[in-house]
């Protein structure tokens, strides 16, 4: 099966050829893993994640336009179906949860304080909360960031950038509104 090139194998699977999918998750579910727990920062979790996509990328390698296009596709699938775990599960509180657990003031006005944070990260777009959460929240690294959403370690650092301005505008729009 090894001798086979990637396009052949593709093609193969097209076909319904299960042996050459098999070679495929050897090949790529490491990386799949790695991006799933990069997301999701749970080992649990990134387990579950990643037989799900390879297994949706069984189902839809029929779609997939370009044979030498798998590993980007596989990839985009990763990505989407960790994000949509992440919104199911509402990874927002539970990182609000674990912030309010290490400080040591138990203060109501702390509380609010992180309630009203927690509003305004949730107006963010997600292409700036997502990178927000995973560097603060998740204390993931600018490359491990980059890795998992597809883009360059200066692009996240660029979205990081944005997501504070667009959080200071929001918070000072949310503080003007209680004013």
């Amino acid at each position: 099966m090894d001798e086979r090139s990637e396009k052949q194998l593709i093609q193969a699977c097209r076909q319904g050829d299960k042996d050459a999918y098999a070679w495929l998750v050897r090949n790529y579910s490491r990386s799949v893993f790695a991006i799933c727990m990069g997301i999701l920062g749970n080992t649990h979790d990134a387990e579950d994640l990643t037989q799900d996509v390879l297994l949706r990328g069984f189902k839809g390698i029929g779609r997939l336009r370009e044979t030498d296009q798998f590993r980007p596709w596989i990839f985009q699938i990763a990505r989407n179906m960790c994000i949509d775990f992440l919104r199911r599960r509402k990874i927002g509180k539970g990182a609000f949860i674990k912030v309010r657990d290490r400080q040591e003031r138990a203060d109501s006005t702390v509380e609010q304080d992180y309630t009203f944070l927690e509003r305004a990260i949730g107006r963010l777009p997600e292409k700036y909360r997502l990178p927000l959460m995973m560097y603060y929240f998740q204390e993931k690294s600018t490359e491990a960031v980059a890795e998992a959403m597809g883009i360059s370690p200066a692009g996240v650092c660029s979205r990081l950038s944005r997501a504070r301005q667009k959080l200071r505008t929001i918070l000072d729009q949310q503080r003007q509104e209680n004013e």
